[in-house]
């Protein structure tokens, strides 16, 4: 997996799986602790994702929100979407504010 700093948020790219999402949360955690006003998140470039990989997706959303950030996959693969979709939280698509 391919982890990306840019200046509106993390892009990742490559296989968003469990035996490879300790960088990613860690990344994660420091962008939602960071002074940043909001999570922005390019998976376009992710190839695959399993549960584990959704799950961190949830949890960064939700520590997001409870800082009272913005959450905002700005971009997804068909891949993506599809588990998503799949899992019921596709609303992580949209736009989320916590107000």
């Amino acid at each position: 997996m391919e982890i990306n700093l840019e200046s509106n948020g993390i892009k990742i790219k490559g296989n968003c799986v469990i035996q490879e999402l300790k960088p990613l949360q860690k990344t994660m955690l420091d962008i939602v602790e960071s002074e940043r006003s909001s999570v922005e998140l390019d998976l376009s470039g992710v190839e695959a994702i399993d549960t584990a990989g959704v799950q961190l997706l949830a949890v960064c959303r939700n520590n997001t929100l409870e800082k009272d950030k913005t959450f905002r996959i700005i971009a997804e693969s068909a891949v993506v979407r599809e588990a998503l979709k799949i899992t019921g939280l596709e609303s992580m698509l949209e736009d989320t504010k916590n107000v």
